[in-house]
C-alpha cells in the first residue's frame, strides 16, 4: 500500500470528520437518537437515510484517499466542484461577494493541491491531462 501525501492524509482526515458528523445527523433525522433528543416528522426520515448515505459515502471516500485509490482523488473533485457551487449560492443569497469567496477559497485551495504534479502521480493519474 503506498503512503499517502500528507496533504491528501489531512484531505482524507477532514473527509472522515465529515462522514461522520453526516452519519450522526443522518442518524438524529431517521429517528435513532445517538445524542440528544430526535428530530422527528414532515419527512425527515427520508433526508435523514440520504444523509446518511453520505455519511457513509464520506467515510469510505476517506479510505480511499488514504489508499491512494484513483476513485478517491476523483471524489475529492466532485466534492470541490459542488463546494464552488455552494459558494456561488452563498454570494447570491447573502448579496456579499466577499462572503462567497471566503466560502469558495477552500474548494480551490483543494482543486489546486490535487491537480500537482506529484499529488498525481500518487494516485496513479500522472499519464492524465
Amino acid at each position: 500500500m503506498l503512503r499517502p501525501p500528507i496533504g491528501v492524509a489531512l484531505l482524507g482526515f477532514l473527509v472522515l470528520m465529515a462522514g461522520f458528523a453526516f452519519t450522526v445527523m443522518g442518524l438524529r433525522y431517521s429517528g435513532f437518537v445517538v445524542f440528544g433528543p430526535g428530530d422527528l416528522g414532515s419527512g425527515l426520515l427520508f433526508w435523514g437515510l440520504l444523509t446518511l448515505l453520505a455519511g457513509i459515502m464520506f467515510i469510505v471516500a476517506a479510505f480511499a484517499l488514504w489508499s491512494v485509490q484513483p476513485w478517491g482523488w476523483l471524489f475529492t473533485h466532485f466534492l470541490a466542484l459542488l463546494a464552488l457551487l455552494d459558494a456561488f449560492f452563498v454570494w447570491i443569497s447573502n448579496g456579499s461577494f466577499s462572503d462567497g469567496l471566503a466560502v469558495a477559497i477552500f474548494p480551490l485551495v483543494v482543486l489546486w493541491y490535487l491537480n500537482l504534479r506529484d499529488v498525481k502521480a500518487a494516485f496513479g493519474l500522472e499519464g492524465a491531462v
